[in-house]
């Protein structure tokens, strides 16, 4: 279908329609690949955050130990404190040794005599 313009010039009605809808076509397509690599990025993004963490998790677990139990003879001075800061791991606390070596052996206090024989857990980390 053509159309006269003010000029006398003759146009054709259809050619400017189909560019025009040839535009919104374009836009849409434009619009759809940039929604497609927005999601890609954020699908990648969060797939990277969770390897990452649960590299990190993995990383913090606990390492694997092995406890065996030594007999120690008390000497003159020693006490079970001094003995249970000898034995014990690095991330262990005193107080618990001391609590271990006291349920270990029966006793209600850490009162010891010297010439006394004491049974020490000892854990190390393998």
């Amino acid at each position: 279908m053509f159309v006269y313009d003010a000029n006398g010039k003759r146009r054709n009605v259809r050619k400017k329609w189909g560019e025009n809808m040839e535009r919104k076509t374009q836009r849409r397509v434009v619009r759809k690949s940039r929604k497609i690599r927005k999601n890609t990025f954020v699908l990648l993004t969060t797939a990277l955050v969770l390897c990452l963490g649960t590299f990190a998790m993995g990383a913090q677990t606990e390492k694997t130990t092995k406890t065996y139990y030594e007999s120690v003879e008390i000497h003159k001075g020693d006490t079970i404190w001094n003995i249970a800061e000898e034995y014990k791991t690095e991330s262990e606390k005193t107080e618990h040794m001391v609590n271990a070596i006291l349920e270990l052996n029966g006793l209600k206090t850490a009162n010891v005599r010297a010439g006394e024989s004491i049974i020490v857990p000892v854990t190390t980390e393998i």
